[in-house]
């Protein structure tokens, strides 16, 4: 038998996210000791989203939320009282900085690393290098230590959490026209424009821009993040009119805590953009913070002052030819096309990689949170969550019909994706011997037995 319960493979906001939930539900203690080890490149939990100079798109109450709950262990409990957690309560209804959110989560994850012990590890440091299925279907995790040491855990299941990462050099902007190939002076993708290096250069690209453009390629809640961050740079005041330009194929939807701030704003609602739970506009695919305030400020809203530097332009109105002349000509290019979940080589018994669907793009994970090949598997005792993984949240979640896009919110890691997840795992103990080997496994749900947590605290987040 497994040594471990299961191997968590990243210890940012997500990998944190079923640990988490089964805090607050009193659970922790009796999962760490039947083992749960967390594998995590940097030297600390918590993530890196202190690298970002930009604020959060979630209110600092969905971040506190955590520390509520009753049931808590000690070592979180007593995060009431540390000095970061009050002062990310001067935030609980507007948006912290991101530089305190990772100060905050680094203390979620301290605290969760003291609780470790017994069966329980923490690999800080260290690389995830492969998952490969043994022949009882438990997994084994293969690692790296900086030091140069390698080790391999067994478990009876693994959770990948390594984040997300963006791909726009493959991202073709029309038919035939992959970005990569059409020679823009300088490209910088959204995830490294919003570092607090990524803005010292920018700043730097629009001081010597001239009257050549500044192009954003997409409307996603980046982007409009993006156009904030630019016009807050100091070279910033000399733009002129439209000199930032959105490249979108479609309008943003946009988040209203209610039909009728929606009313209020000039913005036109459908009924399948409310979630029947929460009664929010856009709960899940809409704008939020800064970028929805950007938002706000290009298209004239009531009571707001109109920001003319930024123009929007449908991308699908432009020829292939004109679009190569906006992109060769631009000061800087931003693209801002999203995030697919990053992945690991994922073995069977006889060593053969499964092709996971999150490697060309798709979405990684079913509504069991199970990662998914190519073909439609879901694999067993392997599951995903975190940035770019595509989640589908199920209707008993909440959310508005109209929304098609993936689900990705800290709140939703720590409770409803986190509890999937942590039921999942649960309900795999003394069960190995009677699962197929996962290299023949073809129906999606035949493992699927996760519920669904439908809670009904309040949700700052969504």
């Amino acid at each position: 038998m497994p040594t471990l319960s299961t191997v968590i493979i990243g210890g940012g906001p997500g990998g944190l996210g079923p640990l988490v939930w089964a805090a607050q539900q009193g659970l922790l203690p009796s999962w760490l000791d039947r083992g749960v080890a967390v594998v995590e490149r940097q030297a600390h939990l918590g993530g890196t989203l202190g690298k970002f100079g930009i604020y959060s798109d979630s209110l600092g109450g969905s971040y506190l939320e955590c520390l509520d709950w009753p049931d808590l262990p000690d070592a979180l409990r007593r995060l009431r009282d540390d000095p970061v957690t009050h002062e990310m309560a001067t935030y609980r209804d507007s948006f912290p900085p991101l530089t305190l959110v990772d100060l905050f989560m680094r203390r979620i994850g301290s605290a969760l690393a003291s609780m470790f012990n017994g069966r329980s590890s923490l690999y800080l440091s260290t690389e995830a290098r492969a998952v490969r299925y043994c022949e009882d279907g438990s997994v084994a995790v293969d690692v790296a230590r900086d030091d140069g040491n390698s080790l391999t855990l067994s478990a009876q299941s693994a959770v990948v959490a390594l984040g997300g990462r963006q791909h726009w050099p493959q991202m073709a902007l029309a038919p035939e026209l992959p970005l990569k190939l059409n020679r823009p002076r300088h490209v910088m993708p959204s995830d490294r424009l919003l570092t607090t290096d990524g803005l010292k250069q920018a700043n730097m690209l629009i001081a010597g821009a001239g009257n050549r453009r500044i192009l954003i390629l997409g409307g996603s809640h980046s982007a409009y993040a993006v156009a904030g961050a630019l016009l807050e740079l100091p070279a910033a005041a000399n733009l002129a009119p439209g000199q930032i330009v959105i490249l979108q194929r479609r309008e943003p939807r946009i988040f209203y805590p209610d039909h009728n701030a929606a009313r209020e704003d000039r913005y036109e609602v459908d009924i399948g953009d409310i979630c029947p739970r929460t009664q929010r506009v856009n709960r899940m695919g809409g704008l939020r913070g800064y970028g929805r305030e950007m938002w706000r400020r290009i298209t004239a809203r009531p009571g707001i002052l109109s920001e003319p530097r930024v123009v929007r332009r449908p991308l699908l109105n432009l020829s292939t030819a004109e679009l190569q002349v906006e992109i060769r000509t631009a000061a800087l290019v931003v693209p801002c096309f999203g995030y697919r979940s990053a992945t690991l080589p994922i073995l069977d018994k006889d060593g053969t990689a499964f092709r996971l669907n999150a490697e060309i793009g798709g979405v990684a994970v079913g509504d069991d949170c199970r990662l998914l090949t190519v073909d439609g598997r879901s694999l067993p005792n392997l599951f995903g969550i975190g940035l770019g993984t595509g989640y589908k949240l199920p209707a008993g979640m909440g959310g508005e019909p109209n929304f098609d896009g993936q689900a990705n919110s800290l709140w939703l890691y720590q409770n409803d994706i986190g509890a999937v997840i942590y039921r999942a795992i649960d309900g795999l103990t003394g069960d190995l011997a009677t699962k197929p080997s996962p290299d023949l496994v073809g129906d999606r749900h035949r493992f699927q037995g996760a519920g669904v947590a439908v809670l009904a605290g309040p949700d700052a987040r969504l």
